[in-house]
């Protein structure tokens, strides 16, 4: 095993404890148990467990603050990894803007002979770290995540639209969404900020709008019949949440259609 520590200030929103690279499967382990730091995994060869999950070579984990966690090496193929530990109390949220790790903390990332690269001309030097340069290092590794963070992103929030379009007709809920696509519902807030500009839930109430502004212009179907079809048993609560969002009620809005 080799660890460099950093400089570092617990008063720092993010600050860089320490990097390391474990080669030695024997070693690989740990738990189980807490730790108080946010530390990110890189599988560099190799395979193991975290959790009970397989973690493959060109795969991490992510380790949150004080969750109960162990991990350790496959016996029929060592595995070795690259790690850093930070903390303060922006450090897991900084972290996840950058890595897209799914409900198991795991996450696949193809920038591994890049690592490998890096992790053997780092660690020729040993000396302590100061807090720019740990900081600098960090988000030098955080940029690698960046182009496969607007493909991945993207791809999840493509996902995201599809799923909520398919189950318009049910009571649906971000928590469940994201659980459908294996993330955080967090994360998948960023992720429509991003690439939509938009919450979620803004983005599923306008859905449900456009639908519904589509079946009332068909006089064949009933106010309560297009409020079930767009998610809502009630219709009281369907025509409060209509006439929130379009300044008029379901039986206004078709009134005005038709007379238009």
């Amino acid at each position: 095993m080799k660890n460099i520590y950093a400089e570092f200030d617990e008063k720092d929103k993010v600050y860089i404890i320490s990097y390391g690279r474990e080669t030695d499967s024997k070693k690989a382990r740990w738990g189980r148990g807490q730790r108080n730091s946010v530390i990110v995994h890189y599988v560099t060869k190799g395979e193991g467990y975290f959790n009970d999950h397989r973690v493959k070579e060109g795969e991490g984990f992510l380790i949150k603050r004080n969750q109960i966690h162990q991990y350790f090496s496959s016996s029929d193929k060592p595995w070795e990894y690259f790690w850093v530990i930070l903390d303060g109390e922006e450090a897991e949220t900084l972290v996840q803007s950058f890595v897209s790790a799914d409900e198991r903390g795991i996450f696949p990332y193809d920038f591994k002979e890049k690592l490998i690269d890096f992790s053997k001309e780092f660690f020729i030097n040993t000396e302590k770290l100061s807090r720019a340069k740990a900081l600098g290092v960090f988000y030098l590794l955080m940029s690698c995540h960046e182009q496969k963070e607007k493909i991945t992103g993207n791809r999840y929030v493509t996902e995201a639209k599809k799923y909520m379009e398919e189950n318009l007709y049910r009571k649906i809920s971000i928590k469940e969404v994201a659980k459908e696509l294996f993330i955080s519902d967090r994360y998948l807030y960023n992720l429509f900020i991003m690439h939509e500009s938009v919450p979620p839930k803004t983005y599923l109430n306008s859905l449900r709008i456009k639908k519904a502004c589509t079946l009332l212009k068909n006089k064949n179907l009933t106010i309560t019949e297009v409020a079930v079809s767009v998610g809502f048993n009630d219709v009281l609560t369907f025509s409060r949440f209509f006439s929130k969002n379009m300044k008029k009620s379901p039986t206004e809005y078709r009134g005005e259609y038709h007379n238009f």
